[in-house]
């Protein structure tokens, strides 16, 4: 096991070397080339399947080996799109490229322009720091290599950081699958649904997002893992974790939360064995490490700014955006399914209900595409069914809390993380809040989810509405993002 876990530490590593050499490549030889890096992706893929399909006629196609070909794919796609997707194109609040900007990447220059962190909270510097530091970490060697001193390719750069995040979620799958004791088909269908989930899209927007949902969800798999073995190591590891999510963005908090929850349970059966001691000083040493890691960035704020802890910029509710005179059942309880029907793109100043918000978002974040309009119906369409099946296994999951715990766990964290995202949007009452940007920590717990209730479920219609929905949505998603136009 310890050399699995090793092996695996070392996977990560190579990701991120082959994410980042990927960039330089590109940067060296094609920075314009947009086209050239589609059909590249396309070819690699093909080949991918034709490898494993004369395999297959060879008798030694391997479950490992269809497993391997799957994450090749995903690598593939989010690399691909990384590198013709620049960082401007289906962005979020980057704001103007220099230190006053007051966005994203005027966060980024600052760090690496002026070495300090911003000096004031306007606009996107009231943002914990830590995707901002990784970023310009990362940007400034590698442009002083390049020779470059062009704004935009040192903010651009810093896409490495959310495209290497993006492959470390999918790696985490496999981690997943073994925690849960998934092999075989299951094991395929976990990971072909993290592959191609074009959450991938998050790997070019230079926002602390696709960072943070790979940290929430390293602290979900610490959790079960100190769950079963509360020792030092997955004790300060989870601390750790959790000081860095925190400090990426303050949401990490709602796993937070499931975690807490697990520390109490955790102290409740040992007390019943008297045997809760030991579990003292790992809390305290996990709170010494966790607590000034997180929240020192907020306290600086809170003493420069009075900025109030868990501070949100605040937009009007004169904003076209703006969905509190909708009432609670139209946003939350009823489907939009005639939403969903009429079009397959988000409307943001439109559209208000958070079923039809969230899985579309989750296809094409808050943007329309050029490609062939069958390919983002049948994407909608197989994701939706994905969605009705993910909902029944979250529902199975919660049933069992004694027999199946980690699975009770699991559908748990789901439920408290949806409940602090429904809470967010109550307050913040505006389309925007509903992106599934926030969300994409979802993203592995409902594929272990529906792999789990796969086994169990009884109704062979469902089952086989998942297959199909899956073939379907991992097919379209690869056409969709090496199809686009712009």
């Amino acid at each position: 096991m310890k050399l699995i876990k090793e092996k695996k530490i070392f996977h990560y590593a190579l990701a991120f070397i082959i994410v980042t050499i990927s960039y330089m490549i590109w940067r060296l030889v094609a920075p314009e080339s947009k086209a050239g890096i589609k059909i590249l992706m396309g070819v690699l893929i093909a080949a991918a399947a034709v490898f494993c399909l004369i395999c297959r006629k060879k008798g030694t196609l391997t479950d490992k080996t269809l497993i391997r070909s799957v994450i090749f794919a995903g690598f593939v796609m989010r690399i691909g799109y990384m590198l013709y997707t620049p960082c401007d194109l289906r962005s979020h609040d980057l704001w103007e490229f220099n230190t006053e900007g007051y966005g994203h990447a005027g966060y980024i220059l600052t760090l690496i322009e002026d070495h300090m962190l911003p000096q004031s909270n306007i606009r996107q510097y009231y943002q914990q720091p830590f995707f901002y530091i990784a970023g310009s970490l990362v940007s400034a060697p590698l442009n002083k290599i390049l020779g470059c001193s062009d704004p935009f390719f040192i903010v651009d750069t810093a896409k490495i950081i959310c495209c290497a995040a993006s492959c470390f979620v999918l790696l985490m799958a496999d981690s997943f699958c073994d925690i849960f004791e998934i092999s075989g088909k299951g094991r395929l269908a976990a990971v072909a649904l993290t592959s191609f989930h074009p959450s991938f899209c998050l790997s070019i927007r230079i926002t602390p997002d696709m960072l943070v949902a790979f940290l929430m969800t390293a602290a979900l798999l610490y959790t079960l893992r100190w769950y079963r073995s509360p020792d030092w190591k997955n004790t300060v590891i989870l601390a750790f974790i959790y000081g860095l999510a925190v400090m990426t963005k303050l949401s990490a908090g709602a796993v937070a939360i499931f975690t807490a929850a697990v520390f109490i349970l955790k102290l409740a059966e040992k007390i019943r064995e008297h045997k809760f001691g030991f579990l003292i000083p790992r809390f305290i040493v996990f709170a010494v490490i966790s607590l000034p890691l997180g929240m020192w960035y907020s306290i600086r704020n809170y003493k420069l700014f009075d900025q109030e802890f868990g501070y949100v910029l605040p937009i009007p509710d004169s904003y076209p955006m703006y969905i509190g005179d909708r009432s609670l059942v139209q946003r939350f309880v009823i489907p939009d399914i005639s939403n969903i029907i009429a079009r397959p793109y988000t409307i943001v100043n439109d559209d208000f209900n958070l079923y039809a918000y969230a899985v579309k978002s989750s296809l094409f974040g808050e943007f329309s595409f050029e490609v062939p309009s069958f390919i983002p119906v049948i994407l909608l369409l197989s994701a939706c069914a994905i969605s009705v099946f993910a909902i029944a296994a979250l529902i199975s999951g919660l049933k069992k809390p004694k027999q199946e715990r980690n699975l009770f766990f699991i559908s748990a964290s789901c439920v408290i993380f949806l409940a602090t995202i429904i809470s967010f949007i109550i307050k913040y009452p505006q389309a925007c809040s509903m992106d599934f940007r926030y969300m994409t920590y979802l993203i592995i717990p409902f594929a272990v989810l529906c792999v789990k209730y796969y086994d169990v479920c009884r109704k062979n219609w469902l089952k086989n509405m998942f297959c199909v929905s899956l073939i379907l949505f991992s097919v379209s998603s690869c056409l969709m993002y090496t199809l686009i136009k712009n």
